[in-house]
């Protein structure tokens, strides 16, 4: 004892890692000390035989005698974790692998016994997984042994749980003098425990005795909730935190799958889980054959695992070991070759049920998919084989597509192959008539081909003609599409100088001046005569989604009475407001191209008359809105102000009794059904308006008249009045509701003549252009004119007395019209529109 605090004092004397290595050490004993102690430890228990006090419980002693006891072994091993030699030797021998038990250090292990004097440890300890020791050779392994700080911290930390238990925790209470047993204290939280936290680790480890019942591993998939439970989310969280577990909890997962914290993969453990049952059920894996008993993927995997062998970690040589593959058979493995005769086999039974389901196999793309196979893909490489003298297809695998598809490899274009499965498909069941250019056949695409091909049939392949002449394209009906060809009358030209669209004049084309080839080969082939069609209403295969729209605007106007529908509004998932906003949108274009309507358009006119309104649907809304205010029994009464003109509804009809004149006559016509009129409109003009005071008003008139200007200068009085101060009062309390228009392009700031208006200050005389404005005649009969304009006249400003009252309103202002004649014609004071104007800078 006293040689092992000697050999402590001059580890801390040495390196500053000492005193974290001795709480390392004491974690490590103290673990070991818990545990059953083998029966070739000798030392121990001697040392707690010779320390026992006589009148000391055997078991009491035991719990109090461990820090002791341990204490020599426990310097011993923070020797040896202290020495940067070891934790250079124990990065050294991972080769890079995180360990997964400490038998694959065994150079450390060995070196722990040697200085323990215990050969027999390294046995013990080889399978340990879990642990402080555990703990503490993989953090050097992860931080390499590197001295800064920050890696010194993460080496020497030692977590809650495994600490040594405090002896005041584990020391039962003395009974009392008059051998009254203690009464039970309450229990405590052990150190890295919690309730819940252990609750929760029960209910996830029969979730995990579950799943291994199953499926018998744990490499559990992450995003998996086996049973409506996180399990893989659960596990991913434990093998982050292995090292920091308690270690029963460690223990319980053990017992249940080793590999449960494995430092590879989880898809690497399931897929050795798949050749282990493989091997199982169908024997040796054959590694040196190729594995040619196993499917193509696990054989790929299993090869790559032989290429990798020795970088793989040492137990994932071990668990291959188990399946038969060693280091001998892993370098004499072969790869898995897929046999190109099942490949061809595969692709062909995929090819027979495409067939079988569509007829052939031209309609086949390059990027078609059949069931996750790519078809396309496999027919154009056998297409390439057939066609290439460098590596040509055998016979047999020819013979077997072309029993498939005659013309599964033609030798023109796939695309006239397509087409013509097309044009045989709709005209099966039909007479072909060439004299009225195939018009019989429902599909137009497919009668334009079969004339286009009439045409040109003496340049065919002799086997196309043999297709055509299936489906009755014989060279007589070719030469009847010759001469309708050659007798159709062609399409008359507009002469030159008409006008098209926009009004410019448009060149009648040269039809002896084919633009391209394709079209100088369009026109030399022989026209198919035509019936005229209406472009009128639908195609046939747009119908059925009219119909769709339809039923989705009618289920809408049931519901809301009206199609005004905004335009993001969607009804069940389907986009009604867009549609009918494209809907109202062509017809209008329509109606600008001076057409006639779309016939299908009377359906939804059937539905709403006003479905598409020569007006906003904004204001449509609000007027159905209005209707059925007045439906539901609401009070409405317009020249009343009821609703009142604050809500959203009396504020629209506020706005059309205001515009009423300058309504659509459809929408007076609609106002009219809600009581609005235009005798209605003139009373809601009629009605009563805030008026400022009238003094006010007539002081201000005598103010502009006597100063010829409504800016302020100190605080004057007119006939004992407050000037142009006197209605501020009264104005404030209206400035909301009197709020002057902006500017116009002749305010003070830019007048037209280029000098800025103003009151002259000085005698010298002033001359500027300025707007003269027009008074409008007032009310209460006063001479102001009826005219609102203005007019551009030099202007001379001096200092002269101020003119008489009967000038004062017609002289000429330095101000726009709109402060002397539009505010005075409201019945606004003129100090309200003075102050929105810009105020004149300095004097003359």
């Amino acid at each position: 004892m006293i040689e092992a605090h000697r050999r402590h004092v001059r580890l801390l004397r040495r390196t500053s890692a000492g005193a974290p290595a001795f709480e390392v050490a004491r974690a490590v004993t103290g673990t070991w000390w818990e545990q059953p102690w083998p029966g070739r430890e000798q030392r121990w228990p001697a040392r707690l035989e010779v320390t026992h006090p006589a009148e000391a419980d055997p078991g009491w002693w035991k719990v109090a005698a461990r820090d002791l006891v341990t204490y020599p072994e426990t310097v011993t091993v923070a020797r040896v974790l202290a020495n940067p030699r070891w934790q250079q030797h124990t990065v050294a021998h991972a080769h890079g692998h995180l360990p997964y038990r400490l038998g694959e250090i065994p150079a450390l292990l060995a070196e722990l016994a040697y200085q323990l004097q215990r050969p027999w440890l390294v046995q013990l300890l080889a399978n340990v997984t879990h642990g402080p020791l555990f703990t503490w050779i993989h953090s050097c392994i992860r931080t390499r042994a590197d001295p800064a700080p920050a890696a010194q911290q993460t080496l020497w930390k030692v977590h809650s749980s495994h600490r040594p238990r405090p002896l005041s925790d584990l020391l039962p209470r003395p009974a009392a003098a008059d051998d009254t047993p203690p009464a039970p204290e309450p229990a405590k939280r052990l150190r890295g425990h919690s309730l819940q936290a252990e609750q929760a680790f029960q209910t996830g480890l029969a979730q995990a005795h579950a799943y291994h019942q199953q499926h018998g591993h744990l490499a559990v998939p992450k995003e998996d909730v086996p049973n409506g439970y996180p399990l893989g989310q659960w596990i991913a969280n434990l093998r982050t935190s292995h090292i920091r577990m308690p270690a029963h909890q460690a223990a319980a997962l053990n017992g249940i799958y080793p590999w449960w914290n494995a430092p590879w993969s989880t898809l690497w453990q399931r897929t050795w889980h798949q050749a282990r049952d493989h091997a199982e059920a169908h024997g040796s894996l054959q590694p040196a054959r190729g594995f040619p008993t196993t499917s193509y993927s696990l054989g790929e995997w299993l090869y790559l695992q032989c290429s990798r062998y020795p970088a793989l970690h040492p137990e994932q040589q071990r668990l291959l070991a188990r399946i038969g593959i060693d280091a001998p058979g892993a370098a004499a493995a072969r790869p898995r070759r897929r046999s190109y005769a099942e490949r061809f086999q595969v692709g062909l039974a995929h090819a027979r049920t495409f067939a079988d389901v569509h007829g052939n196999l031209a309609v086949v793309t390059h990027a078609a998919m059949h069931d996750g196979y790519p078809l396309g893909q496999w027919l154009a490489n056998q297409r390439n084989d057939r066609r290439s003298n460098r590596r040509p297809m055998p016979a047999d695998r020819a013979q077997a597509l072309a029993d498939i598809d005659l013309w599964w490899n033609p030798p023109w274009g796939l695309s006239w192959q397509r087409h013509y499965y097309r044009a045989r498909d709709a005209a099966a069941g039909r007479l072909l008539q060439a004299e009225n250019g195939f018009t019989d056949i429902d599909d137009s695409g497919a009668a334009d081909w079969l004339w286009r091909q009439c045409a040109m049939h003496e340049k065919l392949h002799p086997e196309q003609r043999q297709l055509l002449a299936v489906i009755g394209i014989t060279p007589e009906v070719a030469r009847t599409v010759l001469e309708l060809g050659r007798t159709t009358p062609e399409t008359p030209i507009e002469p030159p100088g008409t006008e098209g669209k926009g009004g410019q004049a448009r060149r009648a084309p040269d039809p002896t001046t084919p633009t391209g080839p394709r079209r100088a080969r369009r026109a030399a082939e022989a026209k198919r005569p035509r019936e005229p069609r209406s472009r009128l209403g639908h195609r046939p295969d747009l119908r059925p989604g009219f119909e769709t729209a339809l039923a989705h605007a009618r289920a809408w106007h049931a519901e809301h009475g009206h199609l005004a529908v905004p335009r993001d509004t969607r009804h069940d998932g389907y986009p009604l407001g867009m549609w009918l906003f494209s809907q109202r949108n062509r017809a209008k274009q329509r109606a600008r191209a001076g057409m006639s309507p779309s016939p299908h358009l009377t359906e939804l006119a059937a539905i709403d008359s006003w479905w598409n309104p020569p007006w906003d649907t904004f204001w449509q809304r609000n007027y159905y809105r209005a209707r059925d205010h007045i439906a539901a029994g609401e009070p409405f009464d317009p020249v009343a102000r009821i609703p009142a003109p604050s809500t959203v509804l009396g504020s629209w009809i506020t706005r059309a009794c205001l515009q009423y004149g300058q309504l659509h006559p459809d929408q007076q016509y609609l106002l009219n059904a809600i009581s609005i009129t235009a005798q209605t409109a003139e009373q809601w003009l009629a009605g009563p308006r805030p008026r400022p005071p009238a003094g006010a008003l007539t002081n201000a008139r005598a103010w502009v008249a006597n100063t010829g200007t409504a800016a302020r200068r100190g605080k004057p009085s007119t006939k004992g009045y407050a000037g142009a101060n006197g209605s501020t009062d009264s104005a404030n309390s209206r400035r909301n509701a009197a709020a002057p228009p902006p500017p116009s392009k002749h305010s003070p700031r830019s007048t037209p003549g280029g000098t800025r208006p103003g009151p002259s200050c000085g005698n010298a005389p002033t001359t500027t252009h300025t707007p003269t404005p027009a008074i409008r005649q007032p009310a209460n009969g006063s001479s102001n004119s009826a005219a609102d304009g203005y007019s551009s006249t030099p202007t001379n400003n001096t200092s002269s007395p101020p003119p008489d009252s009967s000038q004062a309103e017609h002289r000429q202002h330095p101000y726009p019209a709109p402060f002397l004649s539009r505010q005075w014609a409201d019945g606004r004071c003129a100090l309200l529109q003075r102050r929105a104007l810009p105020r004149p800078r300095g004097r003359a």
